[in-house]
């Protein structure tokens, strides 16, 4: 089953959907005069300069990635703008996040390598050697074991920072320091088990989030671009994007999730988080609801991680499915009580020191963020076994060598009554096996079957998954299509492969339980069958003025 309806959208309905979007930012009380900073999308990117110039706006950042500019805007400028032919989308510019908490247990190193079999893998030579990891975050702190590889050579082929200009490593937040030990740590523990996933990859350090750990969609956007076009100096496989950002539109209309797609496009597997706002369904944040990148949750191993019998699906890791209707996460990793270096003097340690572990300069963290980069690291893995591996292969390898979880009671989350695992939207594929997908044959083919990402940039087409909430049952499934006489569905769909959701499912088709059938909250209501565009183009409501049936029919709330 693969996530390929296809609708063709044009400029008049991206457009005014944004306004939409744009104009629900802007408080009724605002004054005529205030000042906001937005992303101004266009044909090219000479003209949207010239526009926004010519109509008074402050460009601060060109992102030719995406054809846009970041610019401070009041009101009447972005009124303005809207009536220029050749502006297809003026859209706030979103305040993005790490997602990462404080994990309150007691400190113990999780050996999140062991979990994974990760281990298994570099005692084979397998360390992630030749490939490199751009990580965009809050910096590197200087340690030895982040810096250098495990035979002591230097893997830091570059560094830029897009908040300060700073020309040396430097992580006044910490959590790319976090982040970066998870993915690459070439120290070793008291089991002779390197610390680090892929102890030997090379890392491109890319800064985008300040000290508190935040930052802009135009510093993260100008980060992927600088990525993509340094890729082949660095021979940059994998971006790792351990931040999250609340969905506010489809995934395609989101220029975070825009310039994501471009990345992909060119070749770079993109790596990603689910967010820390689970259990609940219809919380994965952006770039996590992305369909074509790999998004992962986060289980804990119950600090025994060497037995799989008592893990569990982590009550922080955000649930699918998607506003967009998409069966997300793809998988899940550890990501409870993660330990990996993190400098003393920097903001995470200063409010959190409780989870410095004694005498040691490692601090127990927890969240997705985690997760995504054990998975970044199996991925660097993957492809010094398979240099050639393309980003829909490497996330068909990982998704299909995933293992099942079978649900544990309590904990926080919840499955339908008289299921034995956690659902699809829990946990996508299953908990995700580093050996497997290093070393498994036979295992050929590719995610994101029968969706055009060229067409979805470029807006000739735009995709949904076939999430669908029963009404009767008060849970969200997997439309099964083999089943169904659906028109969206075509002839070439593979049953058994869902672009942006399961690869293989052994576990029926994914019951969600616990939740309301309408989903409420930051956007309002969300309907039409769970964002399935039905009656023509469907039903987009909540907060951002109605619009249903066609491109013409707009009714404000």
């Amino acid at each position: 089953m693969s996530a390929k309806r296809s609708f063709k959208f044009n400029h008049f309905f991206i457009l005014m959907m944004l306004v939409l979007i744009v104009f629900s930012t802007i408080p009724v009380s605002a004054e005529a005069n205030s000042i906001q900073s937005y992303i101004v999308q266009g044909s090219d990117l000479a003209t949207v300069v010239e526009l926004v110039e010519a109509h008074g706006g402050q460009i601060s950042m060109e992102l030719e990635v995406i054809n846009s500019v970041a610019a401070d805007l009041d009101p009447q400028m972005v009124k303005a703008l809207f009536a220029e032919k050749t502006i297809t989308s003026i859209f706030p510019n979103e305040n993005i996040e790490a997602s990462s908490f404080t994990s309150e247990n007691d400190i113990i190193d999780t050996g999140y390598p062991e979990a994974t079999g990760a281990n298994y893998v570099t005692d084979q030579g397998i360390t992630g050697q030749g490939v490199t990891v751009a990580i965009l975050d809050s910096g590197l702190a200087n340690y030895n074991s982040l810096e250098n590889t495990t035979d002591k050579q230097n893997r830091i082929l570059a560094w830029i920072d897009f908040v300060e200009g700073k020309n040396n490593l430097t992580d006044p937040n910490g959590h790319g320091t976090h982040i970066t030990g998870i993915i690459a740590n070439s120290e070793t523990g008291s089991d002779g088990s390197y610390n680090g996933v892929a102890p030997d990859a090379n890392l491109v350090i890319v800064r985008i989030l300040d000290k508190d750990g935040y930052g802009t969609y135009s510093n993260a956007i100008q980060g992927i671009e600088w990525v993509i076009e340094h890729k082949e100096e660095y021979n940059i496989k994998l971006i790792n994007l351990s931040l999250t950002a609340e969905a506010n539109s489809p995934y395609w209309a989101d220029p975070l999730n825009q310039a994501v797609m471009k990345a992909w496009a060119a070749g770079i597997t993109v790596i990603t988080c689910t967010g820390n706002t689970g259990p609940d369904p219809l919380t994965i944040t952006v770039p996590g609801n992305n369909p074509y990148v790999i998004t992962v949750g986060a289980f804990t191993d119950a600090y025994t991680p060497l037995d799989m019998e008592d893990d569990y699906l982590a009550s922080f890791s955000s649930s699918g499915p998607t506003l967009d209707a998409f069966a997300k996460p793809d998988l899940i990793a550890p990501g409870a009580h993660m330990v990996s270096p993190m400098s003393n003097g920097n903001q995470i340690s200063k409010d959190q020191d409780a989870t410095r572990v004694p005498g040691t300069h490692y601090y127990e963290m927890a969240g997705t963020s985690q997760a995504a980069a054990t998975v970044t690291g199996i991925a660097a893995l993957m492809y010094q076994q398979n240099p050639d591996l393309t980003p829909d292969e490497v996330k068909h390898r990982l998704m299909m060598t995933s293992t099942s979880m079978p649900f544990i009671e309590g904990h926080d989350v919840s499955v339908q009554e008289g299921q034995e695992l956690y659902s699809v939207f829990q946990q996508g594929a299953g908990r995700v096996n580093a050996l497997d997908a290093v070393f498994a044959e036979g295992i050929n083919g590719q995610a994101n079957q029968d969706m055009d990402i060229w067409a979805d940039i470029n807006g000739d087409s735009h995709y949904q998954g076939y999430a669908v909430y029963d009404v009767k049952q008060d849970i969200y499934t997997i439309q099964d299509v083999r089943e169904s006489n659906n028109s969206y569905a075509s002839e070439n769909d593979n049953p058994d492969i869902q672009s942006g959701g399961l690869g293989l499912w052994s576990g029926g088709l994914g019951l969600w339980s616990g939740g309301l059938g309408l989903w409420s909250g930051g956007l309002g209501l969300w309907s039409g069958g769970l964002g399935l565009w039905s009656g023509g183009l469907g039903l987009w409501s909540g907060g951002l003025g109605l619009w249903s049936g066609s491109v013409s029919n707009w009714v404000e709330e």
